[in-house]
């Protein structure tokens, strides 16, 4: 247990992470853009000038990511310690799109110019109650999660000025919104960086975005782990016909928006542990194959729903979702009589691949191996599943059930973990006045799902579902807990998008530091 007289004094971390987080929201990086790796570049560039690097003690490297065409690369910077523990530090620092500030779009990533036009109401009084303290910094990035990014690099970097015996690590990813192909080639290097070097990881702590939850007094909310994410594929094969003649065949559209009605907001699919609950089912995408106009209705339609877990796993997770689906089939059945076949069957990718015969299997496998990595996997998953319906010769009205993008996988800390993180928090809320309340889950998909192992790896009923099994990105071997001890704002993915300087950039950066002193 650390003592509260031993805390580094938190005012000496604001003015280091308040100016770097500035410079990294005035580096535009949009997942997919050229930025990203700008953004990384620089990072790496500013390590290279400690003397911690220039002596030796620190080693730097700049790794391409895995499957990515645009190469675009993960930074990592290990602080060589003397004893065997070590601990890392992660951020990602891609930002969804600035289309959405409108006229605004030009201050997004300017945080001082924007702040002041934000206080001023340009988004509205309750932003410019904000602004108007002088306590919110707004920017796209400013709170998901750069100013994380800093948090933790300054960290890093008063860890590489102090006595730390403890191995530290300092990853920056990219692609964290859309692929997460940052934290997936972070997480293989540290496999065989680890044990090579005889290093066992006590912690990993992402240092994403958190905030304000309802009745929680003020508190900062920290997490011991992460919700896990399948996105589901469903892919309906109705039967066409002339707009004139609908009765004569079957709209794949209606009965996918009547499968839609039932998955969206529904509450037997929200999986729970003990008080805390996972986010309603959401529709990602949804539309029917015609790529133009005419007056034929449509052959096939297809969807993607995000549904989340904490206790189930993805085997029960897709057994509920088939009996949803099912459900919703039956309803359209009822209401739809003059339309609706008697016979509409639900098949599950392993269904139709247990069909299929070795010949079949083996075109399959040449026809994934022709899909680029252009293509984005979803609609490699929608690709693989209609043109499995074809060549095992299954005729509409039919549904087919898939995963269509790679597992996330939950992840859980313990108890042990739990203990020691209350009793440093105990002598820095005596400290400094900061309440926080601790969770098991971090409500939102994040990259911490990918840095230790989980047993959602070792369900097989995902592969089988899976058309896209040979990019399934495999499990960690190691076992880290993990933790989500993040910047804490509101509105990330909104033009509101602004994040809490006092707690981001003095107190949070204090208590990552005291948080790895503690480490074993």
């Amino acid at each position: 247990m650390i003592g509260a007289d031993a805390l580094m004094k938190p005012s000496d971390f604001f003015a280091p992470t308040r100016d770097l987080t500035i410079d990294l929201v005035a580096i535009p990086s949009v997942t997919g853009s050229s930025g990203e790796t700008t953004i990384v570049e620089y990072l790496h560039h500013r390590l290279t000038r400690h003397k911690a690097y220039q002596s030796g003690r620190m080693r730097l490297f700049m790794i391409p990511s895995k499957d990515d065409p645009l190469f675009r690369p993960t930074l990592i910077a290990h602080l060589v310690g003397k004893k065997p523990s070590g601990v890392l530090l992660f951020g990602h620092t891609d930002t969804v799109g600035t289309s959405d500030y409108g006229a605004l779009e030009s201050l997004a990533c300017r945080p001082l110019e924007l702040t002041q036009a934000v206080s001023q109401g340009v988004l509205g009084p309750e932003a410019a109650e904000r602004a108007k303290t002088g306590s919110w910094l707004f920017g796209r990035g400013s709170v998901d999660m750069k100013s994380g990014v800093a948090a933790a690099l300054t960290t890093f970097e008063a860890l590489a000025d102090s006595e730390c015996e403890q191995h530290v690590f300092f990853s920056a990813t990219p692609d964290e919104e859309v692929s997460s192909l940052g934290v997936k080639t972070l997480s293989g290097w540290l496999d065989e960086y680890l044990e090579a070097e005889g290093i066992e990881l006590k912690m990993a702590i992402n240092t994403d975005y958190t905030s304000p939850l309802l009745g929680d007094g003020g508190a900062k909310h920290i997490y011991l782990g992460s919700i896990g994410k399948l996105l589901l594929g469903v892919y309906v094969r109705g039967v066409p016909s002339h707009a004139a003649e609908p009765e004569n065949g079957l709209d794949p559209n209606v009965l996918l928006a009547n499968i839609t009605g039932h998955v969206v907001y529904n509450d037997a699919l929200r999986d729970t542990s003990a008080a805390e609950r996972c986010p309603a089912p959401t529709c990602l995408f949804q539309r029917d194959g015609k790529s133009n106009y005419d007056v034929q209705t449509a052959l096939s339609a297809s969807a993607y729903y995000n549904l989340f877990h904490m206790e189930r796993t993805p085997s029960e997770q897709l057994t509920l979702f088939v009996r949803t689906v099912r459900r919703a089939i039956q309803e359209f059945q009822t209401r739809y009589p003059a339309y609706s076949p008697s016979d509409i069957p639900v098949y599950t990718y392993e269904d139709l691949w247990n069909l299929a015969n070795d010949q079949v299997r083996d075109d399959m496998k040449s026809y994934h191996d022709s899909l680029t990595l252009s293509t984005d996997v979803q609609e490699r998953s929608r690709l693989m599943t209609e043109t499995l319906l074809e060549k095992i010769g299954v005729k509409g009205p039919c549904v087919v059930v898939y995963f269509a993008a790679g597992l996330i996988p939950k992840v859980d800390s313990g108890v042990t973990v739990a203990k020691l993180l209350t009793e440093t928090l105990h002598a820095f809320s005596a400290k400094t006045g900061e309440k926080f309340k601790l969770h098991t889950y971090f409500p939102y998909i994040s990259d911490l799902s990918f840095l230790t192992a989980s047993p959602d790896w070792e369900d097989a009923t995902f592969v089988s579902n899976y058309p896209c099994q040979v990019t399934a990105t495999p499990g960690p071997r190691r076992t880290a807990p993990t933790l989500m001890i993040g910047t804490y704002g509101v509105g990330a993915h909104r033009p509101d998008e602004s994040v809490e300087m006092t707690y981001t950039f003095r107190h949070l950066p204090s208590l990552l530091w005291n948080l790895v002193k503690t480490v074993d």
